[in-house]
């Protein structure tokens, strides 16, 4: 069977019997999470907002296309705007095991580059995303374990801590407020390795589009540098059978 319709089945099934963090595990959760209902393929026009800690903003425009191939996902990213950084293209492929294998296209140098291991903690253009956040982790990269549950803007809530299993990861852990619902993380704190609060991730608006909880307006912001990244989807469409030739090198490559 289908592991989508089992999901979907599932998170019909904890919303009809008020499923417990004393029945449900971590891992399960995560494992759900993972398998979110997200359509075989999607795109979006996004508005993207840069705002430094003294308010001034800097604004951006993007598309993005996401196709899965079985389990593993590949997206592609291209800004549009403004001139300084439009046309650079971002490519993401996910792999059974190991990070993610990832592109950068800068117009300037003519060809893509590969982000190593090494560059993961690295911001993504400018961004308060870094290339790790750029990835979906799996969820036996983490040990998972419900704290609680709990209200979040007036939403339940599982309270979900992930510790990564090995070094590679920049953070020490995240904690995740994840609506039982939808199974969408509403809040993310993230814990650098000293056990210290360095950025917070939050959903500030979603909403069902062709049937799949969407992401509609949020909010990346590092502390340390009180610099926050505002994002807006302003179209999305799911299904729509995207060629897998997008995901190819050679298609970020051209101009």
């Amino acid at each position: 069977m289908n592991k989508r319709y089992l999901c979907v089945l599932a998170m019909v099934w904890m919303v009809c019997a008020d499923v417990s963090a004393q029945t449900l595990s971590g891992p399960e959760l995560a494992q759900m999470i993972y398998d979110r209902p997200d359509g075989m393929d999607r795109s979006m026009n996004v508005d993207m907002v840069l705002v430094d800690k003294k308010g001034n903003e800097r604004p951006r425009t993007l598309v993005l296309f996401a196709r899965d191939e079985g389990p593993l996902a590949k997206t592609y990213l291209e800004f549009l705007t403004p001139e300084d950084i439009k046309a650079t293209k971002f490519l993401s492929m996910e792999q059974a095991q190991g990070d993610d294998i990832q592109y950068l296209y800068l117009p300037a140098l003519g060809r893509a580059r590969r982000i190593v291991s090494s560059q993961k903690n690295l911001r993504f253009v400018n961004t308060d995303y870094t290339y790790e956040d750029m990835q979906r982790r799996k969820p036996s990269e983490d040990e998972h374990q419900i704290l609680r549950e709990e209200i979040y803007n007036g939403r339940p809530c599982y309270v979900l801590e992930s510790v990564p299993v090995s070094a590679n990861s920049q953070y020490g852990r995240r904690v995740s407020w994840v609506d039982k619902f939808s199974l969408v993380a509403l809040h993310t704190d993230f814990y650098d390795k000293k056990g210290r609060l360095v950025k917070v991730f939050e959903v500030l608006s979603m909403k069902v589009v062709d049937g799949f909880w969407t992401v509609i307006k949020s909010r990346m912001e590092d502390l340390e540098e009180a610099h926050q990244t505002l994002m807006t989807v302003t179209e999305v469409r799911y299904d729509q059978g995207i060629e897998g030739a997008k995901f190819e090198l050679r298609a970020l490559e051209q101009r």
